[in-house]
């Protein structure tokens, strides 16, 4: 009797199958960045985007205190910034998609 060589295979397919299809979304994930930096008359300015180069116009963006106190929030821009006036003490600006993307920037890394 002859052992049925592709049995084994017939097996795994399904499984090869719904992996396979499952790579793409895994390599087109991306990261959702934002950058502040110091400007003109006390103003801090933010910048957004996603790691695969595309804009976050539109998304939300926050300035909180560390006690998560809300001391403004806005949205960004069309060209994806947003500024708004430095707040005394310590705060950090936190940009969200509203899914599974968002981002900090702590004060401290507020540089030129």
């Amino acid at each position: 009797m002859t052992p049925n060589l592709f049995r084994p295979m017939r097996l795994w397919a399904p499984a090869v199958c719904l992996v396979a299809l499952g790579l793409p979304g895994v390599s087109s994930a991306h990261s959702l960045l934002l950058s502040c930096k110091p400007a003109a008359d006390q103003m801090v300015r933010c910048v957004g985007g996603f790691s695969d180069g595309s804009d976050a116009a539109g998304m939300a963006v926050a300035v909180k205190a560390y006690d998560e106190r809300v001391i403004a929030k806005g949205t960004l821009g069309g060209d994806s910034s947003w500024s708004f006036r430095k707040p005394e003490g310590e705060y950090f600006v936190r940009l969200e998609d509203g899914g599974e993307h968002a981002t900090e920037v702590d004060h401290t890394d507020v540089k030129p």
